[in-house]
């Protein structure tokens, strides 16, 4: 029997007759649009997008209109010059042109690697979405399968008090075993109330990250994948979005270290000036050209500090890229070996059911003939039912176990 075999054939809840048209791919789909993470994340891409066009106007000419006015208080020695004007204006326009600026490439570059990695985190946001999704959508099939098993043991009880009561009444049946029917059914009372509160609970949380009707769940019967080896997913693992961002993180702290130690480097812009009107001595020039040099002498040793800040970041980006690393082999390690186990339970527990199921029928037929008592009927009744809710809820921890194991290698629906 193939391993997966199990899966298929105990998931009976998968295919409820009142679940709707929503699979696992399409209630991801409908999260993708109504969880505001997701947006974020677009936004936060879209903002570093912005930053890297404010890079880049950094490196590129500025043009901008310039104006002088100044008013002079003739000096008593000069006399009646005609050189002198009191009053002296200009008005033009000046284009600058960044020639060097220490760290301005780099700080373009970092907007390049910004956008990369805001790219990479939504990726990663899309990941964590689904495993959301994933954990939501088996729990709301698991509720209302639980639900159903619950309500097929109170439908038991009555049933089993029916028979005791009119055994009773006969003279047939003790006036305990009336009080243990009486008993049995107030329980499975009580554990339907619970059931339809988990229900109630499982569809308000599926409904919060998808937007949709719980009622048109619809759990997939297709058969999972043929389970691979750990090697496989483990060898997957360094195309996962959070661990492409944490890589990413350190490239961002090697041009934050670019940067910081540009502010070392010379400043030097072209600068060039059309005047429309000037007076002087000079009214008659149209224009001028210069460039304008600035070297850094001291600066207190500001920019050495932030230079060694710079390293001390990257250094723990990659430390926290190691530790990232570490933590997806250990999950993803976790959850296939939980993928095993749930199969070996699974084996375990089909055959429990197939004999918890007959043991039932057994000792209804035998309490007829005086062989068991109600008690024992019961018993088996409650051991049938439990059985059946736990390959449920195992199934459902299965498919779970089995889809986050191919989240955690970065594939999505």
């Amino acid at each position: 029997m193939s391993k997966w075999s199990i899966l298929i054939g105990i998931f009976c809840f998968s295919s409820h007759p009142s679940f709707g048209s929503v699979n696992l791919k399409g209630a991801f789909e409908a999260a993708r649009v109504n969880m505001e993470s997701i947006k974020r994340a677009d936004t936060f891409v879209d903002q570093n997008v912005e930053l890297k066009s404010r890079a880049e106007a950094a490196i590129r000419p500025t043009i901008s209109g310039v104006g002088t006015y100044t008013k002079i208080d003739p000096p008593n020695a000069a006399g009646r010059s005609p050189f002198l004007l009191t009053r002296q204006y200009t008005y033009g326009l000046r284009l600058t042109q960044p020639i060097i600026r220490g760290g301005s490439l780099a700080a373009l570059e970092l907007a390049k690697e910004n956008i990369t990695l805001a790219r990479y985190l939504k990726d990663a946001t899309e990941i964590s979405l689904y495993q959301l999704v994933i954990n939501s959508y088996y729990n709301l099939g698991l509720a209302k399968s639980d639900l159903k098993n619950v309500e097929e043991l109170k439908n038991f009880s009555q049933e089993r008090l029916k028979v005791i009561s009119e055994r009773s009444s006969i003279g047939r049946s003790r006036r305990g075993e009336l009080v243990e029917a009486q008993a049995q059914l107030h329980i499975a009372e009580s554990q339907l109330f619970e059931a339809k509160s988990k229900l109630h609970e499982a569809e308000k949380v599926f409904e919060f990250y998808t937007a949709l009707n719980p009622s048109e769940v619809n759990l997939d019967i297709l058969p999972p994948k043929e389970n691979l080896s750990l090697d496989h997913y483990l060898q997957k693992l360094a195309s996962r979005p959070d661990i492409l961002a944490s890589g990413q993180q350190t490239k961002v702290a090697m041009k934050q270290i670019e940067i910081a130690k540009g502010s070392h480097y010379p400043q030097v812009d072209l600068t060039t000036n059309y005047y429309i009107e000037r007076t002087g001595i000079l009214a008659t020039s149209e224009w001028d050209v210069g460039v304008l040099v600035s070297i850094p002498l001291y600066q207190g040793g500001g920019v050495q500090a932030a230079v060694r800040q710079a390293t001390q970041e990257k250094r723990i980006s990659e430390l926290r890229k190691d530790e990232t690393l570490r933590a997806a082999e250990r999950e993803l390690t976790v959850s296939y070996q939980n993928l095993i186990q749930i199969e070996e339970q699974l084996k375990s527990l089909k055959e429990a059911l197939s004999k918890s199921e007959e043991a039932y029928k057994l000792n209804k037929k035998d309490y007829q003939f005086g062989l068991v008592t109600n008690l024992d009927v019961l018993q088996s009744m409650n051991m049938y039912i439990q059985t059946k809710r736990s390959v449920d809820m195992l199934t459902a921890l299965g498919h779970i176990n089995q889809k986050n194991l191919e989240a955690l290698t970065g594939v999505l629906p």
